[in-house]
């Protein structure tokens, strides 16, 4: 009984087995040899594919810093340092830093001594120069003052400015606008950005569909006479979306890697000056990065081709 279990089985697995390498042998082998025989109609969908996916894996990355940047400047922007005048009294500054932690709008107080202050400078670029140009320390102690809502840093700063603790000359680090500032700046470079890749978006989509178009018109007389003889329409369409694939994966693959070795490069030659000015971007962040490129490439090629022979083959 078992024998013939086997032997039902073998001709249906032989029978799959064939089908599946003439599909395969079809829509693949066959839309690949059709892709290289085209690749003179298809070299502007394929250049200008890579040029925007390029661009939106950048631009991705670097929103993805500004972003983890702007969250940096809004947690800087709620902290309010608070500078101390030299020689100011123990129970002045107790009293400043009991009032400040009694008020409500406040979340933490600390005290920051001339010598962590001047330790804090060593890591922020441009203030170890300054703290060499002098034998003395030129950082003064300052109570760090963090509030729950950024709303609430100017009227912080208006209540410590005139403590007889605080020094008057330089009251504390508040800047007026500057999170706004910030924020307008951030906004704007998205704008542009969404804009200018929306517009290379298009033409990669034109460029791609008139290509497919071309290769339409090209194997005409082949597509009449699958249409004639009741193909499927799986077997008309298919390669023409196979060979947009194709378009669209090497575009990504492409992009992808210069994204992630542009990315790569950026931290290897300046680690710390780039971790300041894209935080967060890191090996995996890259390697994600690259990723979504590619499968963008591919479903933006295949899109575009079956849009393409949806408009120019008959249903």
């Amino acid at each position: 009984m078992a024998g013939v279990v086997v032997k039902g089985r073998f001709p249906r697995r032989r029978i799959i087995r064939v089908v599946a390498t003439n599909v395969f042998r079809y829509l693949f082998r066959g839309a690949a040899r059709n892709w290289l025989r085209n690749i003179g109609s298809t070299a502007p969908a394929l250049s200008s594919m890579t040029l925007l996916l390029l661009l939106s894996g950048l631009v991705g990355m670097v929103g993805f810093a500004l972003h983890n940047l702007e969250q940096v400047q809004s947690a800087q922007a709620s902290l309010l340092h608070v500078y101390l005048r030299d020689g100011a009294p123990p129970a002045d500054v107790g009293a400043l830093w009991a009032r400040l932690a009694k008020d409500p709008r406040v979340a933490t107080v600390s005290y920051v001594s001339k010598d962590e202050a001047l330790a804090r400078a060593q890591g922020t670029p441009g203030l170890p120069q300054l703290a060499a140009a002098t034998d003395s320390n030129p950082f003064p102690a300052s109570l760090d003052v963090r509030v729950k809502n950024i709303s609430d840093v100017a009227a912080i700063d208006r209540l410590v400015r005139s403590d007889i603790a605080v020094d008057a000359a330089d009251p504390t680090s508040y800047d007026k606008g500057a999170y706004q500032r910030i924020q307008a700046v951030l906004f704007g470079f998205a704008v542009a950005g969404f804009a200018f890749l929306a517009l290379l978006g298009f033409v990669a989509v034109t460029v791609t569909m008139n290509s497919i178009r071309a290769a339409i018109h090209s194997r005409r007389d082949e597509v009449t006479i699958m249409q004639l003889v009741g193909a499927p329409r799986w077997m008309v369409r298919g390669p023409f979306v196979v060979e947009g694939a194709i378009t669209g994966a090497l575009s990504g693959a492409t992009a992808g890697l210069i994204t992630f070795g542009l990315a790569m490069l950026g931290m290897a030659e300046g680690s710390t000056t780039f971790a300041q000015f894209a935080p967060g971007i890191t090996v995996t962040v890259a390697a994600i990065a690259a990723a979504l490129v590619f499968a963008a490439g591919l479903g933006l090629g295949s899109g575009s081709s079956l849009v393409s022979v949806r408009r120019h083959l008959e249903s």
